[in-house]
């Protein structure tokens, strides 16, 4: 979400390329591998394996996510998610690195801390988000009133969840 914050894609509508679709769809298979065979008792996962799948699906749901909420059907869905394949690719590779990073102790805890908390507020408001945006039918809510309700569902969850 950083990225698409930074350069200003958080209204990014166009449909992924064929190539872009793949590479987001196949990184949710290590995770989901990792998971299923875990659950099965047929290995322990690691803590590295762990940091790799998580970021190779924490990556690319972001764009998934940008995309459900922004593709309107029979309009002109002309704002990018990515620029192309390659910046798709560098955005995987970019949180890769830093959760190896972290894995290493490489870094600033309060910055991981941070990041680790706004990525799950981020996920859960944005998943919250889509489905009021669905809910909501053709008489379009504006964008601020969901985020908020979003938001404000979510930090109430979280604090009724700590107690």
């Amino acid at each position: 979400m950083v990225f698409f914050f930074i350069f200003k894609r958080l209204h990014g509508n166009k449909p992924y390329t064929t190539k872009g679709m793949l590479l987001g769809a196949l990184a949710f298979i290590p995770i989901s591998i990792d998971g299923f065979f875990s659950y099965l008792g047929f290995w322990e996962s690691t803590q590295l394996l762990r940091v790799v799948t998580g970021a190779l699906a924490g990556a690319s749901l972001p764009g998934f996510f940008l995309l459900g909420a922004n593709f309107t059907v029979g309009a002109e869905n002309n704002k990018p998610i990515f620029q192309s394949f390659v910046e798709q690719l560098l955005v995987v590779g970019i949180t890769l690195l830093f959760g190896v990073m972290l894995w290493m102790n490489i870094g600033s805890y309060f910055a991981t801390s941070v990041i680790v908390v706004l990525g799950i507020v981020c996920f859960w408001s944005d998943l919250i988000y889509l489905i009021m945006k669905n809910l909501s039918g053709n008489g379009k809510l504006p964008f601020w009133l969901l985020s908020f309700c979003a938001s404000f569902f979510i930090i109430l969850t979280i604090g009724v969840l700590r107690k």
